[in-house]
């Protein structure tokens, strides 16, 4: 009993110090780097991404596949084939592409909501500085959307759901009856503008703080939708030119997943309306710019007259990820290990206004 009560004394003190002493909080946990992946299955795009050029900004667009995170059955829009939850694995590549590119601005398809998104930069995309996350809900009845990653404030953010953009729908979508004839048509997934104030100091202190507009796009997909990609492609035209309109000296880029290539239609509503392809003077069908697993180049960046002077020379570059063999059926084969999505990343560098960076266009 005599050493008994010492000891009981002994643990009651004990006790009373660890109430009263203040809790030591643990450090936060540094953000995991990307899971190295065996690359050799990379079949389009660049092997490594193009190094950074100091005094220029990289803007980058990536179709991320499917950014779910929510029940398919609970989420806002569930109409037609919702997709799953991204699969883990999935979300990492996802992850280890953009962290490659390092684009201090990023476009992104096919992604399911803001919160959505900025959980998925918080857990994988942490230190890399995207302190502004922007999406805005489009019609899609799969409810995949357009959003924007910002190292850089986010000043200015508008969708078009309910614009008209011109026509009817046609009796007839491809060889099949349409659901949608004789209705106004409109943008399946609303282009999502976002204007991006970027301040002389990411220039390296050598350009004034200047604002860029990003019309980030997601045409209609589908072999018999020409007609309604086209007329998206003429509506995002109308767009540029309202704004080019209210702002002669508006820089804007259109970027995104166009379902087309630049000489498909839709593609050629740009280039006529003098929308300037970054890829132009390389090879069509140049294995490096091609942008998806099917072999094409369908994933692209157009910039109007007042941002092209600032495109850095041979900065524009696709980041090949890994995907299935040539050949392989994307219904019945399984991915390789690291594959993120069906399309690829595709970035470009800028320089600023009246500066000339590296290797920019003389």
């Amino acid at each position: 009993m005599r050493i008994a009560a010492p000891l009981a004394a002994l643990l009651c003190c004990a006790a009373c110090l660890a109430q009263s002493a203040p809790a030591i909080e643990k450090a936060a946990p540094a953000p995991s780097a990307p899971k190295q992946v065996d690359r050799s299955t990379v079949r389009f795009g660049e092997r490594e991404a193009r190094p950074r050029i100091p005094g220029a900004v990289r803007i980058a667009t990536y179709n991320a596949m499917n950014l779910f995170d929510s029940d398919p059955v609970t989420r806002t829009h569930n109409e037609g084939d919702p997709a799953p939850i991204k699969p883990q694995e999935e979300r990492e590549a996802i992850a280890a592409g953009i962290h490659a590119v390092d684009a201090d601005i990023i476009a992104l398809e096919e992604v399911e909501s803001l919160e959505v998104l900025k959980a998925f930069r918080d857990k994988y995309l942490a230190g890399m500085g995207y302190e502004y996350a922007q999406l805005m809900e489009s019609e899609d009845p799969r409810g995949i959307d357009n959003a924007v990653l910002s190292r850089f404030p986010i000043v200015k953010t508008e969708n078009f759901n309910a614009r008209p953009i011109g026509g009817k729908h046609p009796a007839r979508d491809g060889s099949r009856p349409n659901p949608l004839a004789g209705e106004d048509i409109r943008f399946r997934r609303s282009p999502l503008r976002v204007d991006v104030a970027i301040p002389g100091s990411a220039f390296g202190g050598k350009g004034a703080d200047e604002t860029v507009t990003l019309l980030v796009v997601h045409h209609k997909s589908g072999r018999g939708s020409d007609y309604w990609r086209v007329a998206e492609a003429k509506g995002v035209v109308d767009i540029v030119k309202e704004i080019e309109a209210e702002n002669p000296k508006a820089r804007i880029a259109v970027l995104g997943d166009f379902n087309g290539q630049i000489t498909d239609p839709n593609g050629k509503v740009y280039s006529d309306a003098g929308m300037f392809d970054v890829f132009t003077g390389r090879s069509p069908g140049d294995p490096k710019t091609t942008s998806h697993e099917s072999g094409r180049r369908i994933d692209l960046i157009l910039l109007n007259k007042n941002l092209r002077p600032q495109l850095v020379e041979n900065s524009p570059f696709v980041y090949g990820m890994p995907a299935r063999p040539e050949g392989a059926d994307w219904r019945t084969t399984l991915p390789p290990e690291g594959y993120g999505s069906d399309h690829y990343p595709v970035a470009i560098d800028i320089a600023p206004v009246g500066q000339m960076a590296p290797g920019a266009p003389k």
